[in-house]
């Protein structure tokens, strides 16, 4: 009669309970992480509103709109755009009027979303409820 009973074998134990944490602990929660990195949160409709954003360009051109990075490509995708456009005064003393317009109502009627290389943005920034350009997005799309 042997002494050796593997039921209570400590080594057989811990093995047992490493296969179960990596398997039903580890895996989900390193795909979580995975997943939430690559997700902005507040971009979610169930956390509110979708922050609108300015996105400035290199070279001095500036869109606004409904900003998505998936973190995974080297590109970002804006929703939604809009840009500002000067328009010369007759008068030549007087300062150019300045109106946005939205994207898509060009000649060649672009698609509502741009994908913007990350290579080309100086900065984003995000814009408050309180700014005339966010106002004024928000009465355009209810229209």
């Amino acid at each position: 009669m042997s002494l050796y009973d593997p039921e209570r074998d400590r080594v057989r134990i811990a093995g047992v309970w490493l296969r179960w944490s990596l398997r039903w602990v580890a895996l989900p929660a390193l795909l979580g992480i995975f997943v939430s990195a690559n997700i902005d949160v507040r971009s979610l409709p169930v956390f509110g509103t979708e922050r609108m954003s300015a996105v400035l360009f290199l070279d001095g051109q500036a869109y606004f709109g409904h900003l998505d990075d998936s973190g995974e490509s080297g590109t970002l995708t804006l929703r939604d755009v809009y840009y500002l456009q000067q328009v010369a005064s007759s008068d030549p003393n007087a300062a150019p009027d300045t109106r946005i317009l939205r994207r898509g109502r060009e000649l060649h009627e672009p698609a509502p979303r741009m994908l913007i290389p990350k290579s080309a943005i100086l900065f984003v920034e995000d814009l408050t409820d309180a700014s005339p350009i966010a106002q004024f997005m928000q009465r355009d799309a209810g229209r």
